[in-house]
């Protein structure tokens, strides 16, 4: 970061003479730009992109490819532990919030949200910006971007048994931020927090716990003006237990999924509605047993739900349902190796199985399953960052599955965003004692 520490401005003389007021002033400026506004410097694709795609297109020794360590940006990149980064993206931008340590002399040890911004796909980044800036332990924050507005949530720790889901809002690309407030404001415990946005349009679900209580509710709640106001908590399910709420949106549509691990009533769980969230229809079980923590995707009237594990269940697939009724119906359950490889009969099916083996953190972010991405267990002590390719639109099809992280330690929580033909993907690594966010731009040639 840069140091704003004070200076002190040398004399400067050219041909014996004091430089001129007006060479005086543009050195001051240059002086200033050089040390207030250090970027962080990403990875430009263009400097592999065609090589690394002919790989992509033409290996077909293998199914799996490792992404180049060398394209691979440090976004953090301090002695600070940063972690459950979240990333988003529009036209040219590039938005990347996480939580990192800040204090080590408090009574415990406190994290704050940060916020950093990239104009031009992802090539440089600005300064980070403290958006929850406080004493108590802010964690895991959530981003939603529209051409109205960037909105982020996070949970803060009030007390030891109330956390509360906090909101704010930029209308001017990330430069500046609203006033930060509270939405759940109940005396429960709220977290694991969801946000979704469609113009103007913010939709944030999260769970509520009884204090000193297993039981739990999963709440919604809407803005219709860009987040200036919110509506009243609704309660989409209550009796849950362990569950993950995740949220989409388009048009007048909501949706909403989740997983519960209450015995009495466990499974995958969706709900949607079709006014903006003013009330939800009757929740449906889309699957019963063979259910972990889900992600959701839509376009237009094609819902798209995808999941892996939970870190306490062991499942050996990705598995996903869609709809192309706005969620009125769903598909049977399919698996991705089967999307991928066409058929469960192959020797690419095959060896699908033995690289998705644990998969946990499933993030899917388009509605046809080109870009998945997630954890996966490599070894005992190694997880690492997958991503599956497709490019099924020319004569050069192809599916790869891309390991983006490669290394020997433990690489988690991955998330993405697609703009144009740019797939972002972030996930945070466990590096020289330190955990940072990691950052990779891969361009889709067409």
């Amino acid at each position: 970061m840069a140091n704003s520490s004070n200076f002190r401005i040398p004399n400067i003389i050219i041909n014996d003479h004091i430089l001129t007021y007006f060479y005086y002033i543009l050195f001051i400026f240059i002086l200033n730009s050089l040390i207030f506004h250090q970027e962080i410097y990403a990875i430009d694709e263009s400097f592999f992109v065609n090589s690394f795609f002919e790989k992509l297109k033409y290996d077909n020794n293998s199914l799996i490819i490792d992404f180049p360590n060398s394209n691979i940006t440090n976004l953090t990149n301090n002695k600070e532990d940063s972690i459950y980064a979240q990333i988003g993206a529009f036209e040219n931008n590039v938005y990347v919030v996480w939580q990192e340590s800040v204090s080590k002399n408090l009574p415990k040890h406190n994290y704050d949200i940060f916020f950093i911004k990239s104009n031009d796909k992802g090539k440089t980044f600005s300064m980070p910006i403290n958006l929850s800036n406080n004493t108590e332990f802010s964690e895991r924050p959530q981003i939603a971007v529209s051409e109205n507005g960037i909105f982020i949530i996070w949970a803060d720790e009030i007390d030891k048994n109330n956390k509360e889901i906090m909101f704010t809002k930029s209308l001017d690309n990330g430069a500046t931020f609203s006033k930060v407030i509270n939405i759940s404001n109940t005396l429960k415990n709220s977290n694991r927090q969801e946000i979704s946005a469609y113009n103007k349009n913010v939709y944030i679900v999260w769970q509520d716990t009884q204090q000193n209580n297993t039981n739990s509710s999963i709440m919604f709640k809407s803005s219709i003006d860009g987040g200036n106001t919110f509506n009243n908590s609704i309660e989409l399910m209550n009796n849950t237990d362990d569950s993950f709420p995740k949220i989409s949106s388009y048009g007048n549509y909501v949706y909403v999924v989740w997983n519960n691990e209450n015995k009495e009533n466990s499974g995958l769980f969706f709900v949607r509605s079709s006014n903006q969230g003013d009330n939800f229809e009757k929740a449906i079980k889309i699957e019963y047993t063979n259910s972990g923590e889900s992600q959701i995707a839509v376009n237009g009237n094609k819902v798209l739900v995808v999941w892996g594990g939970l870190d306490s269940k062991n499942i050996h697939n990705i598995y996903f349902v869609n709809s192309n009724d706005n969620g009125s119906t769903f598909t049977g359950l399919k698996t991705v190796s089967e999307k991928i490889t066409g058929s469960s009969n192959t020797s690419d099916y095959n060896q699908l199985t033995k690289i998705i083996k644990n998969p946990l953190n499933v993030e899917v972010n388009n509605y046809n399953l080109s870009y998945i991405v997630w954890q996966d267990t490599i070894s005992q002590q190694n997880q690492d960052i997958l991503l599956t390719l497709s490019n099924q639109t020319d004569n050069n099809d192809y599916t790869k599955i891309l390991n983006l992280s490669n290394n020997i330690g433990v690489s988690e929580c991955p998330s993405i965003a697609i703009s144009g033909n740019n797939v972002y993907v972030i996930w945070e690594d466990f590096i020289s004692g330190n955990h940072e966010i990691l950052f990779a731009n891969i361009y889709i040639q067409t």
